[in-house]
């Protein structure tokens, strides 16, 4: 079973959401609402009609700066949002530094954390996915390509719903990662939004192509 592939697009303008319907053939399309104002974003609630029809594709990501994101974004107004995102039934991503400082609801959504300063050790990572997974759409850990990186992302594969993503600048390791059983795979859309990212069309034209040997080696 390939991981969902992901397809990241920045919405750096209100009217960049008309370009959802461009990327129906990735399984789920991140919008990085993190590249508008906080004045845009605060009118984000007036298209959930025009979004409700993707619903099933969508990943709404509301990222601040110190969350590794683009622009600033008042906590009051993420909270409101990303408890309406809840009620209407949207997948979100909310980091874990912002849950462990806000009542926000997490059940069925993306939980994050994202090391871009120091690499964690595996007890500390495996104590964050414990308390989250269960209720998680996935907990999604992102760590710096550091001496020792691997040891630490790759025991979390043992979790059903858990995505890693190794900040790197290799994209193989984010395929590498895939096949071993991470559950989402980021790629991008228009333009890379990190390090390490392929184009979602490549990504997936790379993992029907080993699920194509393996079906044919199983039937020969």
């Amino acid at each position: 079973m390939r991981p969902l592939i992901v397809a990241s697009l920045p919405i750096k303008k209100i009217e960049d959401l008309k370009l959802i319907g461009n990327f129906l053939d990735a399984d789920l399309i991140e919008l990085r609402l993190d590249y508008l104002k906080d004045r845009e974003v605060s009118v984000i609630s007036d298209y959930f009609e025009f979004l409700d029809k993707y619903k099933n594709k969508l990943i709404i990501t509301l990222r601040d700066k110190a969350e590794g994101g683009i622009n600033e974004l008042a906590d009051e107004l993420k909270i409101s949002l990303l408890k309406e995102l809840y009620d209407k039934q949207f997948l979100y991503d909310v980091e874990v530094s912002f849950l462990q400082k806000h009542n926000v609801p997490y059940d069925n959504a993306i939980v994050s954390i994202h090391y871009f300063n120091y690499l964690p050790t595996s007890e500390k990572v495996k104590e964050i996915v414990s308390k989250f997974y269960e209720k998680a759409f996935s907990v999604k850990i992102a760590v710096l390509g550091l001496k020792g990186y691997k040891e630490v992302i790759l025991p979390l594969l043992e979790y059903e719903n858990v995505t890693v993503i190794p900040m790197s600048n290799n994209p193989l390791e984010r395929i590498a990662v895939g096949l071993l059983g991470s559950k989402l795979v980021y790629s991008y859309a228009i333009e890379p939004l990190a390090q390490g990212q392929l184009y979602y069309k490549k990504v997936i034209q790379i993992f029907d192509y080993i699920n194509n040997i393996i079906t044919s080696s199983s039937v020969t």
